[in-house]
């Protein structure tokens, strides 16, 4: 699941900022910025929080689902909305 989010993260900052033009070096740079974050280390903490607590009272599939969905929505930003006119 971690390496779910990292990926969705590097990604919305590849496309955030390279406009489309994506070359080797800015996908790379972009994972540099991550591993070197604090995003990395909140992401990961984050799903140890709420997948150890999930299954100390059963698995449930429900909740990792809404937990990642959530951490989805905390560090990846939305792109921005395109006019239709």
């Amino acid at each position: 699941m971690g390496y779910i989010l990292d990926l969705t993260v590097i990604l919305g900052d590849v496309f955030r900022t390279t406009a489309d033009n994506v070359s080797v070096e800015d996908a790379q740079l972009a994972m540099d910025r991550h591993v070197n974050s604090s995003l990395r280390d909140d992401i990961h903490q984050g799903i140890r929080h709420f997948v150890t607590g999930s299954f100390a009272t059963g698995p449930r599939g429900d909740h990792i689902l809404a937990g990642i969905v959530e951490l989805i929505r905390r560090y990846c930003v939305s792109p921005p909305a395109h006019g239709n006119g």
